[in-house]
């Protein structure tokens, strides 16, 4: 029977060390760059090389400071809440233009396709999307005077009107307008 783990023999380095047979089963980067190489050293002169090893070796003061202020945070960019607020909020509002208004360069973009019961509620209320809140309230006053019950004296199809116009209404109040 043939077993694939008996098949491969295990890599055996040397250590890293000048004169030493030992195997090199422990590693120790040779620089702190961004790819760094590594040194495979025994156990005795792993720990050799390490108390010896200075990350901030060549390195000034304030450098040392800002990657130690700067590994706080995974060495990824940071701003502040206000800076960063800020930025969104205009940045939002500039893709928000360029996306009801287009580009400014003749390029047109279209809204997204909406999910099929907000495309329902706003049928039964005569919107076309997209729609702001202000637009879905005077349309729904519009429709409430016209098939209230106390307006039309007990009529059941208008009740049902009234009631499926209310339904939609609330829907696309209360999750699809902005």
């Amino acid at each position: 029977m043939y077993h694939y783990k008996e098949e491969i023999a295990p890599v055996t380095r040397h250590c890293d060390r000048p004169g030493c047979e030992e195997p090199g089963e422990h590693r120790a980067p040779k620089t702190r760059g961004e790819a760094p190489d590594y040194y495979w050293f025994c156990l005795e002169h792993v720990r050799e090389y390490n108390k010896q090893w200075d990350y901030f070796s060549g390195m000034s003061r304030e450098e040392i400071e800002d990657f130690q202020r700067d590994a706080a945070f995974g060495h990824r960019p940071t701003w502040s809440q206000q800076m960063r607020a800020s930025w969104n909020t205009h940045t939002l509002h500039t893709r928000l233009r360029e996306f009801m208004h287009g580009t400014g360069n003749g390029e047109k973009h279209y809204p997204p396709p909406i999910p099929e019961k907000y495309r329902k509620a706003l049928d039964i209320l005569d919107l076309a999307h997209p729609v702001a809140r202000p637009e879905i309230k005077a349309r729904y006053k519009v429709l409430v005077k016209q098939y209230h019950p106390d307006v039309n004296q007990g009529d059941k199809m208008a009740e049902e009107r009234f009631k499926t116009i209310t339904a939609s209404y609330r829907l696309l109040i209360e999750e699809y307008a902005p």
